[in-house]
């Protein structure tokens, strides 16, 4: 037979808590009059208010908060304690201490209704004892503390586990973060990158998603550009298909008048959009790669033509890596913006100047090299190509060497100071997302999409704006720690930042510097010089431009983002899995204890 069968016939007898139990105040004691020791003094809050070298309770006592915000709240004591602002509850021999404790938890939301005082609340123990309690037989009330016990045995060691588990986690993850944010690994990785010479050949479909477009006409008006095979059609809807970096490609027609995008919009069904594997390929490389291939000579029609997902699938492009790509990028990227600015040069200058980009363009975009017997595939890119590069980018004036370099924040972005966000926003529910500075260090992780608060377009108007890519900063706090913790602010829409807050805008890849931030060593020894103040610790933006952190190309940022965004993951779910599981075991517990102690109303003297 089990427990709960058991209770269903169990005699029980019902008696206020004034008669079976005894209610005996602590004695005052403040923090200046205890003396340095490991005894708990209790008084009116959640946790031990200090600790004293004395006990008034010795052994197992149940403990009621007296006053404050937590009065009525009940704690069990297997040590010894000094009782302060509260009272214990001793019961006769008609009752088990801990079944009392179990049935006090489960009722003390009503417990929590005591409460009275216009100023401080109160709780006292004569309102306690008008309760009434069901006292079974004390063998009954011995099998029901056993049973309650063990959920709550279950509750800790799950806590103890989860947390250990969680502590092995983040050591892990501190451990990869300083050792990949080190000025040594992040150099390096800039060698190995550069001594990666390997170019595979690949089939589009192996790195890209050929989509289909869709009509526009049941969609609303918004400001999301619609592309068709000629380019932009001058019409504006509320809805993207893609926000990604793409390459846009017309199924018929013009097929070689390809686009590249970096911001949202939709296409109709006579252009294709591309999902690029930004892990192998580099979306402006793709761009440049089917802008010098030339489509049309896919096109089985000269006079009509059109392209299929099937031809593009089959097309075969050389796929160097990615640091390359982003080299060759940078490149191509330089010639466009000298053709685009040459307003001032003759025709011929101009078409000097395109022969030139469309000459390079092929030089950098067609490898040789010998063949890796590893890899059909696969060939070692030959000196002769490097020396290309290297010729050509001194030719734009661009910089390709893969070096890490030390530099003041001031030098690679602007610090933006933050406005105030009075109380009366912070709490208003608007529709412009808005980033609050306690938030930045007490409740966000290292990066931030949807921002917790928001406020009204009128309130918002008052604020500072921070943009996609921003990185959100902190600058003041009463912990050192928390002063210039940042998040990276990931969101497409663009929100508002607070006072004793500051926005840093840049061109490097956000959650790096995010992770610098949080996490570079030499940056938070530098942060700890600059910082002001005791009681309010603030560091200013002029001091922040002055320090000095690390600065790789951007794919070698790319590449320790990705690791440590792994890390970060684990990290992460493990912090949010660990109280649902503890509030999971919590509700078990709570759910048998109400069963246990619910007894028959009829059975009540």
């Amino acid at each position: 037979m089990d427990l709960l069968t058991l209770l269903e016939n169990e005699p029980v007898e019902w008696k206020k808590l004034g008669e079976v139990c005894t209610f005996t105040r602590g004695n005052t004691i403040t923090k200046k009059e205890t003396i340095e020791g490991n005894v708990p003094v209790i008084a009116g809050g959640q946790k031990p208010a200090y600790y004293h070298n004395q006990s008034n309770r010795e052994g197992s006592t149940i403990a009621v908060a007296g006053s404050g915000a937590y009065a009525g709240f009940v704690t069990y004591w297997e040590e010894p304690i000094f009782l302060s602002d509260a009272f214990s509850v001793e019961p006769n021999k008609s009752l088990n201490k801990k079944y009392v404790y179990h049935w006090l938890l489960d009722n003390q939301h009503k417990i929590y209704e005591l409460k009275q005082g216009s100023g401080i609340p109160h709780v006292y123990g004569k309102d306690l004892g008008k309760f009434k309690i069901p006292i079974p037989s004390l063998e009954v009330q011995e099998k029901i503390v056993k049973t309650l016990d063990k959920f709550t045995e279950y509750v800790t060691e799950l806590q103890t586990e989860l947390q250990t588990e969680l502590q092995k986690r983040i050591d892990q993850y501190t451990y990869y973060r300083d050792m990949l944010l080190s000025e040594e690994y992040i150099q390096k990785l800039c060698k190995e990158m550069e001594a990666d010479r390997r170019v595979s050949t690949v089939r589009l479909d192996e790195v890209v998603s050929i989509k289909n477009g869709k009509d526009w006409k049941n969609l609303g008006e918004g400001t999301i550009p619609v592309y068709g095979s000629g380019g932009e059609m001058g019409i504006y809807v509320d809805t993207y298909a893609y926000d990604k970096p793409t390459v846009l490609i017309p199924r018929k027609g013009s097929i070689d008048n390809v686009f590249y995008l970096e911001t949202p919009f939709w296409n109709v069904d006579t252009v294709f959009y591309t999902e690029i594997n930004i892990d192998k390929l580099v979306p402006k490389y793709f761009y440049y790669f089917i802008e010098y291939y030339g489509l049309s000579r896919l096109s089985e029609n000269p006079t009509r033509p059109s392209l299929t997902q099937s031809q593009l699938n089959k097309l075969l492009m050389p796929l160097p890596p990615l640091s390359l790509q982003h080299k060759i990028v940078t490149i191509l990227d330089k010639f466009q913006a000298m053709i685009a600015d040459a307003k001032g040069l003759l025709p011929t200058e101009i078409e000097q100047r395109q022969q030139q980009y469309e000459y390079y363009r092929e030089k950098l975009l067609t490898f040789s090299g010998e063949c890796d017997s590893t890899h059909a595939r696969t060939l070692i890119i030959a000196d002769d190509y490097y020396r290309v590069l290297r010729d050509v980018s001194q030719l734009v004036d661009v910089d390709i060497e893969d070096r890490v370099e030390e530099r003041m924040l001031g030098d690679i972005g602007t610090f933006i100071n933050g406005t105030g966000m009075p109380k009366t926003m912070f709490e208003e529910q608007g529709i412009v997302p808005a980033i609050h500075y306690g938030h930045i260090y007490t409740t966000y992780n290292i990066f931030v999409d949807t921002p917790i608060v928001s406020v009204s377009n009128a309130n918002a108007e008052r604020l500072r704006k921070i943009q996609h890519g921003d990185i959100a900063i902190a600058k003041t706090s009463e912990n050192i720690d928390d002063v210039m913790k940042s998040v990276a602010y990931l969101g497409r829409t663009v929100g508002v930042i607070g006072g004793h807050a500051a926005i840093f805008r840049h061109n490097e890849n956000p959650k790096y510097l995010s992770y610098v931030f949080n996490g570079y060593k030499n940056l938070i020894k530098q942060k700890n010089k600059l910082a002001r103040g005791v009681k309010v610790i603030e560091i200013s933006t002029t001091d922040m431009a002055k320090i000095k952190i690390p600065i790789p190309p951007l794919h070698v940022q790319q590449r320790i983002v990705s690791i440590l965004d792994t890390f970060n993951t684990l990290v992460h779910d493990m912090q949010e899995g660990l109280p649902k599981e503890i509030k999971l075991r919590q509700q078990q517990y709570e759910y048998y204890r109400e069963r246990l102690l619910s007894f028959p109303k009829a059975s009540q003297g």
